[in-house]
């Protein structure tokens, strides 16, 4: 029974996980070599209107790195936990393709999360060196707006999976 064998993880999905991974090093890696350039106080949380709202120590600079590090993490771990099929009652296990599609979900969006903390962090150092920010406010409604297409789109692809499988039986 096919069914009930683990879906492989697609290799863009590794691909795209081992690239992010790196660029997210390589941030933290650029943020440690400049640690000792950084004011002794710096920008932790900004507003919408571009405006400094708090100022904290400068090792709150590893902050939301921290968070987004964590955020891929369980997100990771959903992801390799969406391969395999779950009994359920009263309903089938979900097929191959919907635990592909499951995957795919969880990959697009931790990885699309540990890209904007990099990106988070990447502005914060270029805040903290006084330098301007790169997007302004408007990183923010662009992360949301991709990971919220993300989850609908793996929404959406779920449901006409589901269908489309219904109709073949």
């Amino acid at each position: 029974m096919p069914e009930q064998q683990k879906t492989p993880t697609p290799r863009f999905c590794k691909q795209l996980t081992l690239i992010v991974a790196t660029i997210f090093i390589a941030g933290v890696t650029a943020t440690l070599i400049q640690y000792n350039k950084l004011p002794a106080s710096i920008p932790i949380l900004q507003s919408f209107k571009s405006e400094h709202a708090q100022f904290g120590p400068k090792i709150a600079i590893f902050y939301l790195p921290f968070i987004g590090f964590m955020l891929f993490l369980l997100l990771h771990y959903l992801e390799m936990k969406a391969a395999y099929p779950i009994l359920r009652k009263n309903k089938p296990t979900l097929s191959h393709t919907q635990r592909q599609n499951g995957i795919i979900t969880f990959c697009l969006i931790k990885n699309s999360i540990l890209l904007y903390f990099t990106y988070s962090l990447f502005n914060d150092l270029t805040v903290a060196l006084g330098h301007n920010r790169i997007l302004q406010q408007w990183h923010a409604y662009l992360f949301l707006f991709i990971v919220s297409t993300i989850f609908i789109m793996g929404i959406v692809r779920g449901i006409m999976l589901g269908k489309k499988e219904n109709k073949v039986k």
